[in-house]
Parts: C-alpha cells; sequence; structure tokens
C-alpha cells in the first residue's frame, strides 16, 4: 500500500506543480513530472479536455485515485493470504 500511495503522491504533487506554473526546466520539477508523466501514461486523455491544465488534472487525478484503490486491493488480498 505504502508503494502505491507514494506514487499517487507523486501524481498529485505532479498536478500541483502544473496547476501553479512551476518552472518546468527546474531540474526537481522536471523529475517529479517525468515520473507522473510515466505512472499516468495509461490514462493520458481518458477524459479529454480543451485546457491543458484540466486534462491533467482531471486524468492524472483518476490515476491517483486508480492507484491508490488497486494499492488497496493488494494489500486486502495480501493479508488474506
Amino acid at each position: 500500500m505504502t508503494i502505491f500511495a507514494i506514487i499517487a503522491g507523486v501524481i498529485v504533487l505532479g498536478i500541483l506543480l502544473i496547476l501553479v506554473g512551476a518552472n518546468q526546466q527546474n531540474t526537481l520539477v522536471d523529475f517529479v513530472l517525468d515520473v507522473a508523466r510515466f505512472f499516468t501514461k495509461p490514462f493520458a486523455n481518458l477524459i479529454p479536455q480543451d485546457n491543458q491544465k484540466e486534462n491533467i488534472t482531471i486524468n492524472w487525478g483518476i490515476a491517483a485515485v486508480a492507484y491508490l484503490l488497486l494499492g488497496a486491493l493488494i494489500a486486502r488480498l495480501v493479508r488474506r493470504t
């Protein structure tokens, strides 16, 4: 569960960095966004929006929730065995 929570946290941090207009030339910002893009690739344009910030917020938000649910499901299955 912890691993999936960290992934979701990076995705949410990426959303926040996009929304506040963080400098993407900064090494740390670029790294966080690259990691977030990697984990959200399957969710790209799941619900397309015209506005880029809305598109990232909605689709990456769905990805973060999906990772949390997947982590909870796996943790529950592991506890049962």
